[in-house]
């Protein structure tokens, strides 16, 4: 998955306002759910196992996984992070994994939505099966910054918890 991203993002040529990759959905989401489990306070979470051991389980009915293509360097994985939006418009739970050239954010509670901006979500492949193959739609216009969505502006705030969060930029060059 990482690999077609990056050659279309190596080849100027290929970036267009859009473009598609060939994956597996439900497998891709139980990755994504993989590696945000390695990350924060009671790494290996019970609730979360039948996700990450059972092919048929509906993750992606239980949650909404959402991506955008990330042309940033350095990695960013949160864990035990919350985003609320002030005057009682919502809340959730959120992991984030970002590292280029895809950012996905788990979103807990499927009725949350973002503030200033709404990624792109697996919900069309929910009911997928787990060997099922899909074109799963990129966007290369109107991404947002580096920082998003911890770094929170407007009416977003943020609660994070020190050992929920692992950033990783590139060592100087000398």
């Amino acid at each position: 998955m990482s690999r077609q991203v990056t050659e279309i993002l190596r080849d100027r040529s290929k970036v267009t306002y859009n473009q598609s990759i060939r994956i597996q959905p439900q497998l891709v989401a139980r990755g994504v759910l993989g590696h945000l489990s390695s990350v924060g306070l009671n790494r290996y979470d019970e609730r979360h196992s039948q996700h990450l051991f059972d092919d048929r389980s509906d993750l992606l009915r239980q949650v909404r996984l959402h991506y955008w293509v990330y042309p940033y360097s350095g990695r960013t994985v949160l864990r035990d992070f919350g985003l609320g939006i002030l005057g009682g418009k919502g809340s959730s739970a959120i992991y984030v994994l970002k590292a280029y050239p895809l950012a996905f954010a788990m979103v807990w509670n499927r009725d949350f939505q973002f503030e200033d901006w709404q990624p792109q979500s697996f919900d069309p492949f929910a009911g997928f099966e787990p060997d099922q193959e899909a074109n799963l739609p990129l966007e290369f216009v109107g991404l947002p910054g580096q920082v998003w969505p911890e770094h929170v502006q407007g009416n977003t705030f943020a609660l994070l918890h020190s050992d929920g969060a692992f950033v990783a930029t590139e060592k100087g060059r000398g």
